[in-house]
């Protein structure tokens, strides 16, 4: 399995939409085996969604995504679980603990439950992690 989250510093970047790099995270057996950062600087919405796709993402844990954006990402396949925030290890051990529906990890103004509703509308699943 492959994770991608955009990242501003050592945090969850607020918008994928303009995030500038995303860090990719192979996991195997529910522990991480590799991780690397990869530009995304100027690219458009369509191009952001193929590079995911071209890299073999399957989960994009991201902050928060516009409808357009988050379409396009699930339409090539690809979980996603929107309006995350914090520090990128607490996220990721988070993930991988099945424990990222914490109230910790959510957007301001963000209730977790919201997520699986969101997630329908939008067509992607709330999981919460790995299970």
């Amino acid at each position: 399995m492959k994770i991608a989250i955009p990242v501003y510093g050592n945090t969850v970047s607020n918008v994928f939409d303009f995030a500038h790099r995303i860090m990719l995270v192979d996991v195997e057996n529910g522990r991480e085996i590799n991780r690397c950062e990869v530009d995304v600087g100027n690219r458009s919405l369509p191009q952001r969604a193929g590079q995911l796709k071209t890299m073999g993402v399957n989960v994009l844990i991201c902050g928060a995504i516009s409808q357009l954006l988050s379409a396009m990402v699930t339409a090539s396949g690809i979980e996603v679980l929107p309006y995350v925030t914090g520090n990128i290890e607490n996220v990721l051990d988070a993930y991988l603990a099945g424990q990222l529906i914490r109230q910790e990890f959510s957007m301001p103004g963000f209730r977790p439950g919201l997520r699986r509703g969101l997630g329908r509308r939008q067509g992607c699943r709330w999981r919460g992690g790995l299970r």
